[in-house]
């Protein structure tokens, strides 16, 4: 494995990476000038120099640390090569985003053609789900000011200042006006609300079209969030005013003095909790959906698209696996 001179490498013309987020630059800096790289580059060679193949972000913190040679292994890629080695490397990072993913997915079916013709060929490639590839490329159907907007999760938290990519296909899908897309992305990335509110700030906007977003927003923000659940035979007695109370063993966290709660009177059945099963939606499979009251998988999938807007196999859902307790 040889060190070769930091200034014969150059960084990889086919990286999909466009941004690399400087805090996490600094930390892998200062971590190789603590215990130098601990992993080599992976670099192949061009003319009289190396070309970064994997291990960008090793490279341009290698530069900041200040490093005059790096451990490499060199090997031998075409560029054809060189696009899907960083399509598998970084495709699952979380630091990438939607939209960065979406732009090397639709380089790859441009510049090959034959070897990827459908987004099915490149999922299987990369083992996602086609219909996350399909998610991915229709954020780049929105502004270049919101697919600006769109954040890679870091820490398993969204940047300041960004929208998480669901969001922004919620605000593709349900606001056609481009100007206004922007306007709803600019605001929600501002104001960093809960994803309950922000599904109801992109509800509001594309039916309330000439109010302002900001108002939307705090409109939005005061509706109850938070429910209580009452006995049929209890729902005069909250209405009259003789009912003020009531006891509770467990409170939602944001039932708080001064928050705006919910009521709902839904007690038709006790029901005992035989199981809960955390799944991606994508994992979810025909017996799931028979079991959700009859449905087709494709039908489960048109209800869950009609509730909360979008189908992202990605996302980590809970099936509350129950059965009746007889009343006696």
């Amino acid at each position: 494995m040889p060190d070769v001179p930091l200034k014969r490498i150059r960084p990889n013309r086919l990286n999909p990476r466009l941004r690399f987020s400087k805090s996490g630059l600094d930390d892998l800096a200062a971590s190789i000038v603590n215990f130098g790289i601990l992993e080599p580059l992976l670099v192949r060679p061009v003319n009289s120099h190396y070309e970064v193949v994997v291990g960008e972000r090793r490279y341009r913190a290698a530069q900041q640390a200040g490093l005059d040679e790096v451990p490499v292994i060199v090997r031998k890629y075409s560029d054809d090569e060189v696009m899907e080695i960083n399509l598998v490397e970084n495709v699952q990072r979380e630091d990438l985003s939607a939209v960065e993913k979406a732009k090397l997915c639709r380089e790859l079916r441009d510049r090959y053609p034959e070897k990827y013709m459908t987004w099915e060929v490149i999922a299987q490639r990369i083992g996602v789900e086609t219909d996350t590839i399909r998610a991915w490329v229709r954020t780049l159907n929105l502004p270049e000011e919101v697919q600006e907007r769109i954040g890679a999760r870091e820490a398993k938290r969204v940047p300041e200042g960004k929208i998480d990519y669901r969001t922004a296909l919620d605000i593709a899908e349900k606001i056609k006006d481009p100007e206004r897309q922007v306007e709803v992305a600019t605001q929600l990335s501002e104001e960093r609300v809960p994803r309950e509110v922000a599904r109801d700030v992109i509800r509001r906007a594309a039916t309330e079209s000439p109010a302002p977003i900001a108002d939307i927003v705090q409109d939005a923000q005061r509706e109850p969030r938070a429910r209580l659940g009452f006995l049929l035979r209890q729902y005069e007695s909250v209405l009259d005013g003789s009912m003020t109370q009531t006891i509770r063993r467990r409170v939602d966290p944001r039932i708080e003095p001064g928050a705006l709660v919910r009521a709902d009177v839904v007690q038709f059945a006790t029901l005992e909790v035989t199981d809960l099963v955390r799944k991606r939606l994508g994992d979810v499979d025909e017996e799931d959906a028979r079991q959700e009251g009859g449905y087709t998988l494709e039908q489960f999938r048109q209800l869950w698209r009609q509730t909360y807007g979008s189908w992202n196999p990605d996302d980590l859902v809970t099936l509350v696996r129950f059965k009746v307790v007889p009343e006696r």
